[in-house]
């Protein structure tokens, strides 16, 4: 869905704004047809990674960004946001051959279809960590597939290696920090920040290390430790859209009782969510990051 929604944006997104075709996406596939739904970009993230100029550096880590779906087809910015901020401290960055990480198909029950995705992500990952990478991943459903999924359902050896190198980016930026290697020189001090800690997050047991971050640039940060109701698939489909909505209530008054200047959130579907219900634009952590650099990235 998502290699075709960008091989045919700008139409892609066009058609997913007719009335018409909602209702046969709802009829077809069972989204309902009020639920907002991602935007297509036409050069993928990793598109755009092949063909971008670099200039050397001498590198003082190394790592392998498992970029998400999300960043490959909807939100390229949050990954090239990713890459400069990593770079900015001095990290070198791979983009190892991907697929999806399996969460979709796993949460469908398709178990058969995610693990054939999941072995092909091991193959190539576990290769990256060989070369002495880390995997550092943008998406909190992700690395938490990669953490705790991956090791029973593909069972190897080589799916051990990847879940005991996976990182999520916050929390790799977190260990840069504590170990006095994370640039603290912020020109561009974001303001006030509302911080939805997404679930998969918390399942990983890391804190607020996004918050945390976030918090070096002298942004005021309130954490809004609610649940954004999406959860995964069931709050996009027609049966349960208005209760997904109902339920994330809580999460759209505690947003607006901190009075942000923005509002952030690791979690794609919580930003969706947050739009949704409050006509509020959600970004991921890393481009607020970027911006108090001063770093450009483009859209």
């Amino acid at each position: 869905m998502g290699k075709l929604g960008s091989l045919t944006a700008p139409v892609s997104n066009w058609m997913t704004a007719l009335p018409a075709h909602r209702n046969l996406m709802e009829a077809a596939v069972g989204i309902h047809r009020d639920r907002k739904l991602p935007v297509f970009h036409r050069q993928t993230f990793s598109c755009w990674f092949d063909r971008r100029k670099t200039q050397p550096f001498a590198a003082r880590g190394r790592v392998a960004l498992f970029a998400t779906c999300t960043v490959e087809y909807n939100e390229p910015a949050t990954g090239k946001a990713a890459v400069a901020v990593l770079e900015k401290n001095g990290i070198d960055v791979s983009l190892p051959s991907q697929r999806c990480c399996g969460m979709p198909y796993l949460d469908g029950g398709a178990i058969k279809e995610a693990k054939r995705l999941i072995a092909g992500n091991v193959r190539t990952l576990a290769e990256a960590v060989r070369e002495g990478r880390e995997i550092v991943v943008p998406g909190p459903t992700c690395s938490y597939m990669l953490k705790q999924e991956y090791p029973w359902l593909d069972g190897s050896e080589d799916a051990n290696l990847v879940a005991g190198h996976t990182r999520d980016l916050f929390e790799y930026l977190a260990s840069l920090h504590g170990a006095g290697r994370l640039d603290t020189r912020f020109p561009k001090a974001p303001g006030t920040i509302a911080y939805q800690l997404p679930c998969h997050l918390k399942a990983q047991n890391l804190g607020t290390k996004s918050a945390d971050v976030l918090r070096l640039t002298g942004a005021r940060v309130e954490t809004v430790e609610r649940c954004s109701a999406v959860d995964g698939t069931w709050g996009l489909k027609k049966e349960y859209f208005e209760l997904s909505m109902k339920l994330a209530q809580p999460l759209f008054r505690d947003i607006a009782a901190a009075r942000p200047d923005r509002v952030a959130t690791d979690c794609p579907l919580a930003a969706l969510q947050i739009d949704q219900g409050m006509g509020r634009r959600a970004q991921h952590p890393i481009r607020i990051l970027a911006e108090a650099y001063g770093l450009s990235i483009e859209e």
